[in-house]
């Protein structure tokens, strides 16, 4: 009996030990539930994805850990998931009041100045900043723009057209008070050339360094250069870009529960961004207390109350949630029932955008859907190197198509167990076996003393 409990025990220490030291496998394509085919132009090194609704909706986990991309052969590939932002460029132009001026030079307390002076009366003085003679010079005033002078980042003149050709430069100063002037671009070219149909027209300048000023002075090269050359008008320009993050609306299930209560949800919990609210009806107010959740098993927590409404056009602003991870919203009425009319609630959560090293052959797949999976993307600059970035811009490179999705896996993919916990529940399961064995071979010998006992001549 010794023995074959002590063959038993061996037994379940090597399992435990086979358990333990298991390797987990490769992943494959049909470890997950879903995908997509990829069609890739070229021989790009790296190519984009702009995520599908799908993705958002069926991925087991909030963060997407379960997203990859496969080759051909079966492998998968590096890949990096970044914020799906666009660049918006703003631009402004501002009139600039132009002052021909006519100069000389002349000595003050033995310097020697620049003294200009313009049809209407207005005197500037500069520093002489060399010998060279100058060219044509006009002044120019910024116009005043809510409560201040606009930062100007661009100059863009307009002149008569001269029947010939012709090119020169011009240096930009700036002041605010027309006694103190600094340079704000030196030596800009400006041009104006013509080729059968073809024009060539320069007739910009980028200004730097300077902080809102209120005048503006274009000092020409010499006149000889162009001797009749004339600006007749010149107008500021202010440019400003600013990155917006891209959202997804995400489907969702609506219920009444009642005649003032209304239920919302999501497939699964989603990183949220933000939600919108508005009553169905025009021209209605509805005082709200909002509650949610953040999975179908727990409990309902407190998020706001707010009075939303559709008045001539304006709804209630959104109630941004930086993330909050939600599977459910809970509206209740107070003091207010809206019947079957329920309130209409939008939800936004950040896009993503997939970055995938096309290493092996084409097609490729981007799979989703897999309760065991484990965090599998990279940083972008672990994806792209630092050294790279020059030669390749993250934000222009090629887009990969999607194709129709295809099941593979299947949906038991939506709740496999981990290849780690799967051998935790081995090693759990196995040690109670062993347990219950050596429990077991202790009663047996337990009672077989006790028949040896009660054996034995009194």
């Amino acid at each position: 009996m010794k023995v074959k409990l002590n063959n038993w025990l061996l037994l379940g220490s090597l399992c435990l030990a086979g358990a333990a030291n298991a390797e987990p496998m490769a992943e494959k394509p049909q470890d997950f539930a879903y995908g997509i085919s990829l069609t890739t132009e070229g021989r790009a090194p790296f190519f984009r994805i702009e995520l599908p609704e799908a993705v958002y909706t069926e991925s087991v986990w909030p963060d997407m850990r379960d997203v990859r991309v496969f080759n051909y052969q079966g492998q998968a590939v590096p890949f990096a998931l970044t914020a799906n932002v666009t660049t918006q460029e703003n631009s402004q132009t501002f009139p600039l009041r132009l002052f021909p001026m006519k100069g000389k030079r002349v000595t003050d307390q033995e310097q020697q100045i620049i003294s200009l002076k313009s049809a209407g009366g207005v005197e500037v003085t500069m520093p002489l900043y060399n010998d060279k003679p100058m060219g044509s010079t006009y002044l120019l005033e910024v116009p005043r723009h809510e409560g201040g002078y606009p930062h100007l980042t661009q100059l863009k003149l307009a002149w008569e057209r001269l029947p010939e050709n012709w090119q020169t430069r011009v240096n930009v100063f700036y002041s605010s008070d027309l006694k103190d002037w600094s340079r704000s671009a030196v030596d800009v070219p400006l041009m104006d050339l013509l080729s059968g149909s073809d024009r060539l027209l320069l007739d910009t300048i980028d200004l730097e360094g300077y902080d809102n000023p209120r005048y503006l002075l274009l000092v020409f090269k010499e006149t000889k250069d162009v001797p009749n050359l004339k600006i007749q008008s010149a107008q500021g320009i202010v440019t400003s870009s600013h990155t917006e993050q891209q959202r997804i609306n995400l489907p969702l299930e609506q219920k009444a529960i009642s005649a003032s209560e209304a239920e919302y949800t999501w497939s699964k919990p989603q990183p949220l961004d933000n939600i919108s609210i508005r009553p169905t009806q025009g021209n209605t107010v509805l005082p709200l207390e909002i509650e949610y959740r953040g999975a179908a098993s727990e409990g309902w927590l407190p998020l706001a109350k707010q009075v939303v409404y559709s008045i001539n056009g304006r709804t209630a602003e959104a109630i941004p949630l930086k993330g909050l991870l939600v599977q459910g919203l809970r509206l209740k009425g107070i003091n207010q029932q809206w019947g079957d009319s329920l309130p209409e609630v939008k939800a936004e959560r950040d896009r993503q955008t997939l970055i995938f090293n096309a290493q092996g052959t084409s097609p490729f797949l981007l799979t989703w859907g897999n309760k065991a999976a484990r965090p599998q993307a990279i940083p972008l600059d672990g994806l792209i190197p630092a050294e790279l970035r020059k030669a390749v811009d993250a934000d222009a490179l090629p887009e990969a198509g999607l194709q129709s999705q295809v099941t593979l896996g299947g949906t038991e993919r939506l709740s496999a167990v981990d290849a780690t916990e799967e051998a935790s529940m081995w090693k759990k399961g196995l040690l109670w076996l062993l347990l219950v064995l050596g429990a077991g071979g202790l009663v047996v010998l337990a009672l077989k003393l006790w028949k040896e006992v009660q054996q034995k001549p009194q």
